[in-house]
């Protein structure tokens, strides 16, 4: 199990303990740019963690120069294998620049691809950047992009609003999320690359019948847990919590964390080691 932290920066020798200790294998990190890459490779590599290095796909040549930094530097450490190149984020959403052209990112997943087995053959792995769900939109535009065809894992993200036991509109079960995924990904290996639950302030019904309630960090813990169990069943390789620590306000985006903003821990910090079937620290 992986743990979304770092956003382009490294992280310190605290965090790094921090991670491990909680029983993650490793983290996945921003690269922004290929001058930044060996700091950030060196940075996880170096504590002994596995490490998914997300690759900008915004602009073609940085997106080259941005895997074939990552590769050089995991491969020339001899730690080819505990990196993993991801191309892009959530790349179907409507405001990124793939949006509308879902063969185009596959191009840039089989760059990426090539220049990775050139550095290491196949120890240095690969995944599709992670859809931004399961739903049936999101599956669409990444069955259309046609990156099953290329021999990399297939990466997608979890998130709902609801506990893990309920499927996303569109689907009667979690069993049909699945299957429709796995269709989608047409055989390749599945990694799940970001999942979560706020524990942010969220509002249901109106008028007098209007309320306003939050997940507790328990739910969070019990979601997370169960969803991780659900992911590996149907499948998949690899299963990222998002994130290290929260924002500072009390929005959604600011509430995913293991930490809150001043430091203290979360329950769903336990994820990992309820998985693991460790001692808590």
């Amino acid at each position: 199990m992986f743990l979304n932290c770092g956003f382009g920066e490294p992280l310190s020798a605290v965090d790094l303990e921090l991670v491990r200790s909680l029983g993650f294998s490793g983290i996945r990190q921003n690269v922004p740019t290929a001058g930044r890459a060996a700091e950030l490779v060196d940075n996880v590599l170096d504590a002994g963690l596995s490490a998914i290095f997300i690759v900008p796909v915004e602009d073609e040549g940085a997106c080259q120069a941005v895997a074939h930094a990552v590769a050089e530097r995991a491969v020339g450490r001899g730690l080819a294998h505990q990196a993993v190149l991801e191309v892009g984020n959530e790349e179907d959403l409507r405001a990124k620049r793939w949006a509308k052209d879902p063969t185009g990112w596959a191009a840039l997943v089989r760059d990426v691809a090539s220049i990775a087995w050139g550095h290491g053959g196949s120890a240095l792995r690969v995944v599709s950047g992670g859809v931004s769900s399961v739903s049936r939109t999101a599956l669409g535009w990444l069955a259309r992009s046609r990156v099953r065809e290329i021999p990399v894992a297939i990466g997608y993200h979890q998130y709902r609003s609801t506990p893990p036991g309920e499927p996303l509109d569109g689907y009667d079960s979690r069993g049909a999320e699945f299957e429709a995924l796995r269709a989608a990904a047409a055989g390749r290996d599945l990694w799940c690359t970001e999942s979560g639950w706020h524990t942010a302030p969220r509002s249901s019904g109106w008028g007098p019948f209007k309320r306003t309630w939050a997940y507790t960090d328990e739910q969070v813990l019990d979601f997370m847990t169960a969803e991780a169990v659900m992911n590996a069943r149907a499948g998949a390789l690899c299963f990222v919590q998002y994130q290290l620590a929260d924002g500072p306000t009390a929005s959604d985006q600011d509430c995913f964390g293991i930490r809150t903003f001043h430091g203290a821990m979360k329950r769903s910090s336990l994820v990992a080691h309820r998985l693991n079937g460790m001692e808590a620290p």
